[in-house]
């Protein structure tokens, strides 16, 4: 028998389908996801196309545990299949760990806004967030690009030269500073309005802007991961969501481990580990 889960996020909708019992960290056989609408026939029909694409019938589903923003769609059962719904924070955290084995670290879940939850043997604990995302992505790209696709706005920037778009620490200063490498960002957009740097920023297309916009948002992420990590002494930086997906991410990630000595991890199928968490929490309650 299989397990659903369901990750109701307000931008997207992700599935994520599990086996029970193959190991002690589970990860997903088969992963889904479509556009979050309050329309709750979509929900059926998205969830049959999945299952039928899987070769898997309605009646081999065990049960569906539902979680995120949205979750309010779901009323009662889902296509006869027992249903619960059951907090995005666990599920959050539980996701994080199973991905990686870890015991504790903090999960950083990086959807349409961010969220930081400390997972340990002790529980989940929501320390906070911020507004900046994938909203934030798609939001600025559609004011400074003209375009809200995130597939775009990674295409543009595959083409991107961030040097003519950002400050970086080897533009203001000549001298060797411990753990901070010139090639580190010190303003984000910082040569745009600079009167020392308006030949360089001249050259800024929309290509440049594209990679300075990803850059921005996913180092604002992981530059409050720091410092909550820095409070509640974790060592490791789980990062789930759709944000994981973007190509910039695991270099970025690998810097910020570099520089700052903690281990940012993106793991396989990091972008549905909620859905999946979302399965284990429903498990934890039976």
């Amino acid at each position: 028998m299989y397990r659903l889960g369901l990750d109701f996020g307000s931008t997207l909708t992700k599935m994520a389908l599990t086996q029970p019992g193959e190991k002690d960290y589970p990860s997903p056989q088969a992963v889904f996801q479509y556009k979050t609408n309050d329309y709750v026939p979509e929900l059926y029909k998205a969830l049959e196309s999945f299952l039928l694409q899987e070769n898997i019938p309605l009646n081999a589903i065990d049960h569906i545990s539902a979680t995120g923003t949205h979750a309010n769609l779901v009323k009662g059962d889902i296509l006869g299949i027992p249903t619960r719904i059951v907090p995005e924070i666990e599920s959050i955290g539980r996701g994080g760990l199973a991905l990686t084995g870890l015991k504790e670290a903090l999960v950083v879940n990086t959807g349409t806004g961010t969220t930081y939850i400390d997972a340990s043997p002790e529980g989940y604990r929501h320390l906070g967030g911020t507004g900046v995302g994938g909203g934030t992505l798609t939001g600025l790209g559609h004011s400074l690009l003209g375009c809200s696709s995130v597939h775009e706005i990674v295409r543009m920037a595959s083409h991107g030269k961030m040097e003519n778009v950002d400050l970086l620490i080897g533009d203001v200063t000549d001298q060797e500073m411990e753990h901070l490498p010139p090639y580190l960002t010190a303003s984000n957009f910082g040569k745009l309005a600079h009167p020392l740097y308006k030949e360089k920023a001249s050259l800024a297309g929309k290509e440049d802007l594209a990679l300075a916009l990803i850059n921005m948002v996913l180092q604002v992420i992981g530059s409050m991961a720091v410092m909550i990590c820095k409070s509640c002494l974790k060592k490791n930086v789980v990062l789930v969501g759709s944000l994981t997906r973007l190509p910039q991410a695991r270099d970025i990630y690998s810097m910020f481990s570099n520089v700052y000595g903690l281990q940012f991890i993106v793991p396989p199928f990091a972008a549905f580990g909620t859905a999946l968490g979302s399965t284990l929490v429903s498990s934890q309650e039976e």
